[in-house]
C-alpha cells in the first residue's frame, strides 16, 4: 500500500471483530473502559490499567497471549478475546487465560479471601452455544442444592451473529460493522475508530501493524508448507517399511514422538 489512499481504503474495510484492528483500538483506557461498561452492565466502572496483547509466560509451560487485559481500583482483572474463527474450544482456553492471570498477579502470602475477581470475557462472531442469544453468563452451580455459589470468576460470552435489540447487541454489531462516525452510544469507543480511520497518523499507524502482520503470517506459511512437506516424506518412508530412527535422522524437524505418530495413524488406516 504505496499512497494515502490505498492504505485509508484498506483500513476502512477492518472492523473491531478482527482482533489486530481491536488490539490498537485497545491501546485507548475510555475506549476499554466503555465496551466492559457496557458489556458488564456497570455504568460506574472504573479502569486504571489497560494492556492490550498482554503476555504471561510460563517457564517450560504454555505461554498465553491476551488480547486485552485491565485493571480496575480494586485489583479486579477483565480479560478480553476476540475471536472471529470457531475453531478451537473456547470454554477451555477460557480456563487457561483465568489461570494464568491468578498465577501471575495473586501475590505471594494474600488471603483467599483477598483474591482479586476475574471478569474473563469472550467476544465472537460467531453464537457459541447456539441459543440465540447476544450474552451468555456462565456461573458455578452446587448440582445438589440446584443453588449458585461464587468463587470470583465471572465467565461472560458475547457475539456479533444475534441481534436481541440490547445495548450490548448494539455494541456487538459496531464490532462487527466499525463505521468511521462517531456514535453517542460508544463514543469514546467510536472516536478511537474514527481516528485509526480517518486520521492520517491514524492511518499510516494501522497500515503499519497489517503490514507486519502480513510479513509474519507470510513467515508462518512458508513454514507451515516446509512441515507438511516434511510430514509428507516421513510418511511415504514410513509406507517403504523405513525405521523411525532412521526418518528422524533424516527429516531432524519431526521428532520421534511425532514420527511414532504418524505410523500408529497409518497402522489404524
Amino acid at each position: 500500500m504505496e499512497t494515502f489512499a490505498e492504505q485509508k481504503e484498506f483500513v476502512a474495510k477492518l472492523n473491531l471483530i478482527e482482533d489486530e484492528f481491536f488490539s490498537k483500538v485497545a491501546e485507548d483506557l475510555e475506549a476499554c473502559e466503555e465496551i466492559i461498561r457496557i458489556i458488564l452492565q456497570k455504568p460506574d466502572l472504573k479502569l486504571i490499567d489497560n494492556q492490550p496483547q498482554r503476555v504471561l509466560r510460563n517457564i517450560d509451560k504454555r505461554a498465553v497471549t491476551l488480547d486485552l487485559l485491565c485493571e480496575d481500583a480494586n485489583g479486579n482483572k477483565f480479560n478480553v478475546e476476540v475471536q472471529k474463527s470457531d475453531c478451537t474450544d473456547h470454554q477451555k482456553r477460557m480456563r487457561y487465560n483465568v489461570s494464568n492471570i491468578d498465577t501471575s498477579f495473586v501475590e505471594k502470602g494474600i488471603p483467599f479471601d483477598k483474591v482479586p475477581d476475574i471478569y474473563a470475557i469472550m467476544i465472537s462472531a460467531f453464537d457459541p452455544f447456539k441459543g440465540n442469544h447476544t450474552t451468555y453468563h456462565i456461573h458455578r452451580t452446587i448440582a445438589e442444592l440446584n443453588k449458585k455459589t461464587d468463587n470470583g470468576i465471572h465467565e461472560i460470552y458475547v457475539n456479533t451473529a444475534v441481534d436481541d435489540g440490547t445495548d450490548i447487541s448494539e455494541l456487538m454489531q459496531y464490532f462487527l460493522d466499525s463505521k468511521a462516525e462517531i456514535n453517542p452510544k460508544f463514543e469514546k469507543l467510536s472516536k478511537r475508530v474514527v481516528y485509526y480511520k480517518e486520521t492520517n497518523k491514524g492511518v499510516d499507524n494501522m497500515s503499519s501493524v497489517f503490514e507486519e502482520y502480513a510479513e509474519k503470517y507470510a513467515e508462518k506459511y512458508v513454514e507451515k508448507a516446509k512441515e507438511e512437506k516434511d510430514y509428507t516424506t516421513a510418511i511415504n518412508m514410513l509406507k517403504e517399511n523405513a525405521s523411525i530412527e532412521f526418518i528422524a535422522k533424516v527429516i531432524p524437524t519431526l521428532s520421534l514422538e511425532k514420527i511414532k505418530e504418524l505410523k500408529e495413524n497409518l497402522e489404524k488406516e
